[in-house]
């Protein structure tokens, strides 16, 4: 009989009378002081045994002990989110919706930010499996596979939010990053540009803005254009990043006729940069941002950009997370919500 058949069986019989860190330890080979060190401080941990625990832990379908006492109980009343930041207004008014439709259902909810950081979001529903939560709400559809196998081996539902371009682990509320670089794209095209820029996260960071650029540049593909300029900035990106974005674009070619920006806080601080320094906006330089943020139609010219109904997200996610609890709806189920174009002065 193989070693890897013998560590699945081994892992079957231990999952039926309950997993102990002991047995993760045992078959990964480790001591359990490192075990517990993976479950809350991987980075310490060398890259080698760090891999042979998560991969102990997920043969095992281990879930720390407190975990799994809480989720023998009783329902908690308690729903956790995770969101990247505090900060932006964006996550704030989906978060502010989800409690707001929990608490006339008498739950709870516990907030954390992943600061954009995978591993940090992981030690996150580490954290919260202990308190047993009813569900989760997190951003995005990219997680580590240790987040995935915990929340699949809870229970319980699981929304993920923003992302509509792929596959939902459990349930999804979002929408298409993809079309709304397409929708800038076109918007474009229509007034004749075709020297255009992009500004946003970093590829392994962001991967929402990704599938932004990635929409921008198909379409332009289509029509023959050159790829697209792209400036990558370090999450998270403050509005003066929108500056530092506008003059990379700048000294890179001084003759691009338009910026994509991944948030309005960016292309606002770019937009009233470029008022400062005497560049007409749109004429020589035309500006568009995403998601429709507070004063983007108060600047001057107004901000044209993508509208995405964040409170909306926020509502439909609570629902999923109650209609599933409530047996009203069950398996897996995405949905995707319409962005629009608002057309302003600035594009």
């Amino acid at each position: 009989m193989s070693g890897t058949t013998e560590k699945r069986k081994r892992g079957r019989r231990l999952s039926s009378g309950g997993v102990k860190m002991e047995d993760v330890a045992r078959l990964a080979g480790t001591s359990t002081q490192t075990v517990s060190r993976v479950l809350s401080r991987p980075e310490l941990v060398a890259d080698e045994t760090r891999k042979l625990v998560e991969q102990a832990i997920r043969d095992l379908n281990y879930i720390p002990n407190s975990a799994a006492r809480l989720l023998a109980s009783s329902v908690s009343h308690i729903v956790a989110v995770i969101i990247p930041s505090l900060s932006a207004t964006v996550y704030a008014q989906e978060v502010h919706h989800i409690v707001r439709v929990l608490e006339e259902h008498s739950f709870s909810v516990v907030i954390g930010h992943s600061d954009y950081s995978e591993l940090r979001e992981e030690r996150l529903v580490q954290s919260f499996l202990e308190r047993r939560p009813d569900g989760f709400i997190l951003t995005g559809t990219q997680h580590t596979d240790l987040t995935r196998q915990l929340l699949k081996s809870s229970g319980v539902p699981v929304v993920e939010t923003f992302d509509g371009d792929n596959a939902a682990m459990d349930m999804s509320i979002g929408f298409s990053n993809f079309e709304a670089g397409r929708k800038v794209a076109e918007l474009f095209l229509s007034r004749g540009l075709t020297r255009i820029a992009y500004v946003g996260g970093r590829r392994d960071q962001d991967f929402r803005s990704n599938a932004r650029f990635e929409g921008l540049q198909s379409r332009l593909e289509e029509e023959g254009l050159a790829p697209v300029a792209r400036i990558e900035l370090t999450l998270p990106m403050p509005a003066g990043d929108g500056v530092r974005g506008l003059d990379q674009v700048l000294a890179a070619d001084p003759l691009t006729q338009a910026i994509f920006f991944s948030a309005d806080t960016l292309a606002i601080s770019a937009l009233l940069e470029c008022n400062r320094r005497g560049v007409r906006v749109p004429e020589q330089l035309a500006i568009c941002g995403f998601g429709n943020y507070d004063f983007a139609d108060s600047v001057q010219p107004s901000l044209t950009t993508i509208a995405v109904p964040f409170e909306e997200i926020g509502v439909l996610a609570a629902n999923a997370i109650l209609a599933r609890l409530d047996g009203t709806a069950k398996g897996p189920r995405q949905t995707i919500v319409p962005l629009q174009l608002l057309r302003r002065g600035s594009a």
